[in-house]
């Protein structure tokens, strides 16, 4: 069975990669008729109002990760994971100028600090698990367009670049063990977080995208699922961009 942690798993693209995880996990254990589930998913988030996975193979694990801190010893308590998602990400629709000391460093902290020390933490423990098909660990970073293309929310643009140049330098120091360390930038897509932009902004966004509209959380989640439980060894290090071709590069 596959121990797969998911940040930011409830609501938006963390909620529908989990719920897809466990669908597959379930489709896995009846098509094997094995005794034991396929998928186990340890859902973190800090807020689990409405969230409706349950069941014996779906854990929920409250935890803000603002609190970089307390990463190390949330690890600690944690079984060996195989595959870590770091979807958690925050993003404000304030300009550069208005930004507060506060804001900044949560965004930070949230969208860099917290996936680099969840890594930290966990990759060493996954080099020492068995291989399968020449993997011992996967680690998905969800990135964005905007770490790329530039962004209006800047300090969330810069930390999604970040993310992506991290993705990229961990695969160098891990996949030699057996981890593979891969990227998801997804494109606008239909979440909470994306609701909270300016009409301007999304009618900017639906016009650079070849659909003419904005994705569907589940099919970002498809994306990431592939990379956690499907992708060949020699993905790795590779950036995966979800976005119509809005964002070419």
């Amino acid at each position: 069975m596959k121990t797969i942690l998911v940040t930011g798993a409830t609501r938006g693209i963390g909620y529908a990669t989990a719920k897809r995880l466990l669908q597959r996990g379930d489709e896995r254990h009846l098509a094997a008729a094995q005794a034991q589930p396929h998928v186990r998913v340890i859902a973190l988030g800090r807020n689990f109002t409405g969230f409706e996975l349950d069941g014996p193979n779906c854990e929920r694990l409250p935890f803000d990760l603002r609190d970089v801190d307390a990463i190390e010893a949330l690890c600690a308590g944690l079984p060996p994971v195989d595959v870590l998602i770091n979807n958690a990400a925050m993003l404000t629709s304030q300009s550069f100028e208005q930004y507060s000391p506060k804001d900044r460093r949560d965004v930070i902290a949230t969208n860099i600090e917290a996936p680099a020390e969840l890594i930290r933490c966990l990759a060493p423990r996954m080099k020492s698990l068995p291989r399968e098909d020449g993997v011992c660990g996967r680690i998905i970073n969800i990135a964005s367009v905007a770490g790329f293309g530039g962004h209006p929310d800047v300090w969330y643009g810069a930390s999604k670049g970040a993310l992506l140049n991290m993705t990229k330098s961990l695969a160098k120091l891990y996949g030699p063990d057996g981890v593979m360390v891969n990227a998801v930038a997804p494109g606008p897509t239909k979440t909470s977080m994306f609701d909270q932009l300016p009409q301007s902004r999304k009618d900017e966004f639906n016009r650079l995208v070849f659909a003419r509209r904005f994705a569907e959380a589940d099919e970002i989640a498809k994306v990431i699922c592939y990379l956690a439980l499907d992708a060949p060894e020699y993905v790795n290090g590779s950036c995966f961009d979800v976005a119509s071709g809005g964002y070419l590069r």
